[in-house]
């Protein structure tokens, strides 16, 4: 019988999704820096959808001209929830470094505009920051990427991302951590990991988690988690909550800066902090919350002093025309996005000792104010006051009238009483945004330094931003990772105390030694003479490969250490250095330069391959990295290969090979082959042969040939024949021909028949049969009916070597069952 010829290709196989290949699943999937899910958190299904297709927001979103053009550089997923509640339908877009570069919901834009030409989604977006204040190796290390500093960093970039999976309701990212002053000399050793969960009811898990993998002892010790910037002309007041868990209003706003008015300790809150559109505001009087001293010397800031002394020691501050002094236009306007001509400047106090930028009190009053002159009731308004007391004399602000008309109005010495001018607001049905940062139970734990924190303030009207911020203050040491969980709501304004005080709880942040919730997955890498890949957990690698090393898919003690592929140019590295390959200058790293190609605008690429032992995966540091190395298709080729294979495929071919195979086919081709097959196959073909056979085969075929074989075969058919043999068979067939035979067998069989005969036996069989026969015997058997001892889990000795195949022992066992006999 001719044999049929069997030739299977590995083919690649693609992603279940854009950009995700198995070590992205599994180094997302499978870490251990974020040890649990909320469970409040159950998931909001199919209505969360992703999207890898850049598409400008700017119709909604307004971003400043001046970075507009880099809007697609900073992109890399839409996250979007669609609800049958408007207000908590919300697009987050995911950046590049890991970092919210816009997050749209019902009343707009919720990112600040990006209107620092050098700050491109880097500054003012929602991501962690990491600082270390040492003196030594200062570190100021950007969720996002770094300033556009110079020519070698446009366009502008990003930390690099080294795994991303994005399905179901979720979406993971894991990215190295850029120093965002650049260029300089030190060395970042953070990876940062962030996820976005989307947990229905305009609800966002928003985990974040920092993993310090260098080979020194500098610790970080200050950290936002997260940083944000909010957009401030769609959400132009803050709610603070209380410890009771009820929203209230902060009318003095403040500006940001180190001395911001609004530090609060996260255990005086209630655990959430709320933006809303506008809410309502009566017509009060602004009042400085503090008095000047007189009795403080010129060499003490004496315009802090509480109100709570005797009053002829203390003078309540108060803003006065200053003698000889004269009301001027400036061009504030420009830098602060104000109207034309519209700020000015006047002296309005005097103070010995200047006033800290920021200091409490003396930021924006967080609103319109009405400026009236107590002697005259004479009255101009002002949108935004830039500084109260700038180096304790000059007032800038807006002004609803110019210089001229202010300087006609008042004379020295008049006081000028400040109030708010009041608002409607825009109702309960406004919609809200709400950060959910916790309580800050932990603490008093070893890795703090001090009481965690929120903060907000004010930028300037052109950044249309209001920064937002709560503060780890603690360390994080070499082999340590940390681990938050915040939330991020969008819903009715109404609805966010109920939902804030469902979540509080759940918020928490922590550090722990990275191993300390498990190892993570087990990640092998293989490789063959120019390229490698990964298999995981036990899986074997398909491919003629070998076996280089064994690692992990989550950070765990120092003694394993992240693995990176890096592509600069046309060069490939496999190293646990991520600078290695990029450009340095000097004393200065550039990781945003190829070493190799200094006049190119060539970025490298970087890949996370796991957690590995030091230099033990050194074979591969040259190779190239394939996502599909160790995967086989489930799939035959369609077309034949030109050269052989080197060992045969587990299913066939659709079109035949040129060649035979050296090797037998596990299963038989649909189609015939030109030629016979050098060795003969495992199992029978399905197809009968044109020609029989010049020899007899080792099995009999499962289907009887349309002519006879020239020699007789080795092993009986399991079919009878449609025709006569021509000579009798030297063994009984497995089962009784539909035709009597020409010839009588020359000898009576030596076993026993698998069925009874239909008609007597002449004489008794030497065996007694495994079933009883349909009539009786003409003679008694010579022997009684054996006890039935072939029942086992296994196939019987007997049926070894009788060759009976499978389905004959179970109908042996079946009939054991019944009556114990044969």
């Amino acid at each position: 019988m001719k044999k049929m010829i069997l030739l299977f290709l590995f083919v690649k196989l693609l992603s279940c999704f854009a950009g995700a290949d198995l070590l992205d699943d599994v180094l997302i999937s499978s870490n251990t820096v974020f040890p649990s899910n909320s469970t409040s958190c159950s998931g909001a299904g199919t209505s969360t959808t992703f999207s890898h297709v850049f598409s400008s927001t700017n119709s909604i979103s307004n971003w400043a001209a001046v970075n507009l053009p880099y809007e697609a550089n900073a992109f890399e997923i839409d996250m979007t929830h669609t609800d049958i509640n408007q207000a908590r339908n919300w697009t987050l877009r995911i950046g590049k470094g890991g970092q919210i570069v816009s997050f749209i919901v019902k009343p707009g834009e919720s990112i600040a505009n990006q209107a620092i030409g050098k700050a491109i989604w880097n500054d003012l977006v929602q991501q962690m920051v990491a600082v270390t204040t040492e003196e030594s190796n200062p570190s100021f290390i950007h969720g996002s990427g770094v300033y556009a500093n110079d020519a070698d960093t446009l366009p502008p970039f990003y930390n690099p991302k080294l795994a991303m999976k994005c399905d179901g309701n979720e979406c993971g990212i894991i990215n190295w951590g850029q120093q965002a002053h650049v260029p300089t000399p030190h060395y970042s050793p953070l990876l940062f990991y962030s996820r976005y969960r989307d947990c229905g009811e305009g609800i966002i898990q928003y985990d974040m988690a920092l993993y310090h993998f260098g080979q020194n002892q500098q610790e970080f010790n200050y950290f936002n988690t997260p940083w944000t910037g909010v957009r401030t002309s769609t959400f132009k007041d803050i709610l603070l909550s209380n410890t009771s868990g009820a929203l209230n209003t902060v009318n003095n706003l403040g500006s940001w800066g180190a001395d911001s008015p609004h530090i609060h300790n996260l255990d005086t809150t209630g655990g959430f902090t709320t933006f809303a559109e506008e809410v309502a505001k009566a017509g009060d009087p602004y009042e400085f919350p503090f008095c000047i001293d007189t009795t403080v010397t010129d060499t003490n800031d004496n315009a802090n002093t509480p109100c709570l002394q005797e009053e002829n020691l203390n003078v309540r501050f108060e803003l006065v025309v200053q003698q000889n002094w004269k009301t001027t236009q400036t061009n504030h306007w420009e830098t602060y996005n104000l109207p034309p001509e519209s700020t000015v400047r006047m002296k309005l106090c005097n103070l010995p000792v200047p006033i800290k930028l920021g200091a409490a009190g003396w930021g924006r009053p967080g609103g319109s104010v009405e400026l009236t002159n107590n002697r005259t009731n004479y009255t101009f308004t002002s949108i935004y006051v830039i500084h109260f007391c700038w180096a304790g004399k000059w007032t800038y602000l807006h002004s609803s009238v110019n210089a001229s008309t202010i300087n006609d109005n008042f004379k020295d010495g008049d006081k000028i009483l400040i109030k708010y001018i009041g608002t409607d607001g825009k109702g309960d049905n406004q919609n809200g945004l709400t950060f959910v940062h916790g309580k800050g139970v932990e603490w008093k734990e070893d890795w703090q330094r001090a009481k965690s924190r929120v903060r907000f303030g004010t930028t300037n009207s052109l950044r249309d931003g209001t920064v937002f911020t709560t503060n780890m203050i603690g360390q994080l040491k070499r082999g340590d990772v940390y681990n938050s969980r915040k939330f991020i709501i969008t819903d009715s304004l109404s609805n966010m105390e109920k939902v804030g005080n469902r979540l509080k709880d759940e918020a928490f942040e922590e550090v722990f030694d990275a191993g300390f919730y498990g190892a993570g997955e087990v990640i092998t890498l293989w490789m063959s003479s120019n390229s490698f890949g990964a298999s995981i957990g036990s899986d074997p690698c398909s491919n003629d490969a070998t076996l280089v090393c064994t690692g992990k898919s989550s950070p765990q003690d120092t003694s394993l250490r992240p693995l990176f592929y890096i592509t600069c140019g046309l060069n490939k590295m496999t190293t646990h250095d991520p600078y290695y390959g990029t450009l340095p200058d000097g004393n200065s790293l550039k990781p945003y330069k190829c070493q190799d190609e200094p006049g190119s605008d060539t970025r490298a690429e970087w890949k996370l391959l796991g957690f590995f032992s030091n230099d033990e995966c050194a074979a591969i540091n040259s190779k190239e990295y394939q996502s599909d190395f160790c995967i086989e298709s489930a799939s035959p080729s369609e077309f034949p290969s030109s050269d052989f294979s080197f060992n045969p495929s587990s299913k066939p071919s659709i079109q035949p090979s040129n060649n035979p195979s050296t090797e037998p086919s596990v299963q038989p081709s649909n189609l015939l082959s030109f030629d016979p097959s050098i060795n003969p196959s495992h199992e029978p073909s399905t197809t009968a042969s044109v020609e029989p056979s010049a020899d007899p085969s080792d099995q009999p075929s499962i289907y009887p040939s349309s002519k006879p074989s020239s020699d007789p075969s080795i092993l009986p058919s399991v079919e009878p024949s449609a025709h006569r043999s021509l000579e009798p068979s030297t063994k009984p067939s497995i089962r009784p021909s539909n035709l009597p035979s020409i010839e009588p067998s020359l000898e009576p069989s030596t076993k026993p028949s698998i069925q009874p005969s239909n008609l007597p036996s002449n004489e008794p069989s030497l065996d007694p049969s495994v079933e009883p026969s349909a009539e009786p015997s003409t003679d008694p058997s010579n022997q009684p009916s054996t006890a039935c001892n072939e029942c086992s889990n296994n196939r019987t000795p007997w049926m070894k070597n009788n060759e009976v195949k499978c389905y004959t022992y179970s109908k042996i066992k079946r009939k054991c069952a019944n009556n114990k006999r044969w």
